[in-house]
């Protein structure tokens, strides 16, 4: 295969396409292991059929691809409307101007390239040649502030997505040039304001997203405002217990939050689902959530608590489940970016926060012991 990024033309491209999927999810994350064919070594299914598929190559091999479905290839079909929230859209937009995008992966010896960024260079391309004003897709929070940064915006509740756990949906408005603009988006400057001059829906699309906001964060609120909805929505910082912010003044925990997000759950959430290769902290704001493991209850995890340190520190996969157990859940995400270069290089900060979960790891094991002792009294 020649090298370069297209759209794939070629039954050639479209192997090296499902094959790049069954490495990087099957073999590396552990997903979908029930719809990969081992023996070819491939992951696809019947959406594939109609889907377009995105090749990133170089020396020969591919290594990285995205899947985009557009509304004019084929209309949406229901499972599909319900996972990516379409219908405040489809309200609006003929299915011609939406497509989606998912699947987009890289091989791990290629990340921190520039091969997402180039992928998503031609999906632009095809986005402005076919007038289409909205670009949709499902983000997990570890990937939350790359698509922040390119233009999507969050525009629904968060949600539990089968094989991979808590997702949160976002679009890009095309011909919103400004916000391109206010995020310093690459698509904004590799694009010019009379590009979008199609795009007759903007104020409209806007007015749709702005309804119904789950994620909270410090490009959108500012500084003051973003720490002001973490004070309002529990006491983390106040308490006897071992919590991650003791012993941190202001500043430190401005700089341990850098790029962070509030993100609400629904009861029923699968926040972590267990074999899940991300790695992200969070830090439960308000709400109860609970440690499953093989559907039997370990844990219960409190306001203050930080869940996600085990894949974060030892680079594994996720050990177990954690599930929103109440209505009006708040998790601070943390990024991982962020937070591992404030660890590697902010030694006194690094003890306290290190120290910190250390303790709360402890509280957390001594809480499993007594409820495990308390079980076998009452047995």
């Amino acid at each position: 295969m020649q090298d370069g990024v297209r759209f794939s033309a070629t039954e050639q491209e479209l192997k090296a396409s499902y094959q790049l999927r069954y490495k990087v999810y099957v073999e590396y994350m552990g997903r979908f292991k029930d719809m990969g064919d081992h023996e070819l070594k491939e992951l696809k299914d019947e959406y594939d059929d109609y889907a377009r598929a995105v090749i990133a190559v170089k020396d020969g091999a591919a290594i990285g691809t995205l899947r985009l479905f557009w509304g004019r290839d084929k209309d949406f079909p229901p499972l599909m409307i319900d996972a990516y929230h379409l219908s405040p859209f489809l309200d609006k937009l003929e299915q011609q101007q939406i497509c989606i995008v998912e699947r987009l992966m890289v091989d791990k010896h290629y990340r921190g390239g520039s091969a997402t960024l180039r992928m998503y260079k031609e999906v632009m391309h095809f986005v402005l040649d076919h007038h289409i004003e909205a670009v949709l897709l499902n983000c997990e929070p570890h990937h939350l502030n790359s698509y922040l940064k390119l233009g999507f915006r969050p525009f629904t509740q968060t949600y539990s997505y089968p094989g991979i756990g808590l997702v949160i949906p976002m679009v890009l408005i095309t011909g919103d040039y400004e916000h391109l603009q206010r995020v310093g988006s690459p698509f904004y400057m590799l694009t010019r304001e009379e590009d979008f001059s199609h795009c007759r829906f903007v104020s409209v699309l806007q007015n749709t997203i702005a309804q119904h906001p789950s994620i909270v964060s410090q490009t959108t609120l500012g500084k003051a405002d973003f720490l002001k909805q973490i004070y309002d929505s529990a006491d983390p910082l106040v308490t006897t217990e071992a919590k991650i912010f003791s012993a941190l003044d202001q500043d430190e925990i401005e700089r341990m939050l850098e790029k962070s997000h509030i993100i609400e759950c629904k009861k029923g959430t699968h926040i972590i689902q267990k074999d899940n290769a991300a790695k992200t902290m969070f830090i439960l704001l308000s709400g109860i959530l609970e440690i499953l493991r093989d559907g039997q209850l370990q844990a219960v995890i409190y306001p203050g608590d930080v869940i996600g340190e085990i894949s974060f520190f030892l680079h594994v996969p996720r050990t177990a489940d954690i599930i929103a157990a109440t209505e009006n859940v708040k998790l601070l995400s943390l990024d991982e970016a962020s937070l591992s270069r404030l660890l590697k290089y902010d030694h006194t900060l690094a003890n306290k926060i290190l120290m910190n979960i250390c303790r709360n790891l402890c509280t957390r094991v001594m809480g499993t012991e007594i409820q495990q002792l308390a079980s076998k009294s009452s047995a």
